[in-house]
């Protein structure tokens, strides 16, 4: 009797475990409600060769502060673009490539928007080849779960056509 009930026990912690990795793999997947962001213009036609810019606003739409950690441009755009500078200037790109995920260069911010403001960010790119193009350009957002600190991400297209 003894061996059935710590039997029950541990089923129960360990089901209970998987639920608690269950929400927490959900809530590492979904995008940040914390931000809305638009990209402005989100298709661009331009030369190779040419630089242009596009305004990434992002909006912090909850009660708290919220710090965006990088600004990521998927590999497609990395291909097609070169970037040449964001303002508010960013502090270091690193590449990032994860099976599932995907591979993009991120360039790091590391902003704090207060409750109700907008973070207007330029990015200056350059078209390196004629082609069209179609990719993520992503906002990180740091985030807390049971006290431990992750990212999670806002997506949005950008559409380039370069003649």
């Amino acid at each position: 009797m003894g061996r059935l009930i710590l039997l029950l026990g541990v089923l129960v912690v360990l089901t209970l475990c998987c639920l608690a990795i269950a929400a927490g793999l959900r809530s590492l997947a979904a995008e940040p409600n914390e931000i809305r962001a638009t990209l402005d213009p989100a298709r661009v036609t331009v030369s190779a060769g040419e630089t242009f810019t596009v305004t990434l606003t992002i909006e912090n739409v909850s009660l708290q502060a919220v710090r965006v950690t990088a600004i990521g441009l998927d590999e497609a755009l990395g291909d097609a673009l070169r970037v040449e500078a964001t303002e508010p200037a960013f502090r270091g790109v690193r590449s990032r490539s994860y099976p599932l995920l995907g591979a993009w260069d991120e360039y790091t911010l590391d902003q704090r928007i207060f409750a109700g403001e907008k973070l207007p960010v330029t990015l200056t790119l350059t078209a390196l080849q004629p082609g069209n193009t179609s990719g993520e350009v992503t906002v990180w957002v740091q985030d807390k779960l049971l006290g431990v600190s992750f990212e999670r991400a806002r997506r949005m297209t950008l559409d380039v056509a370069v003649q």
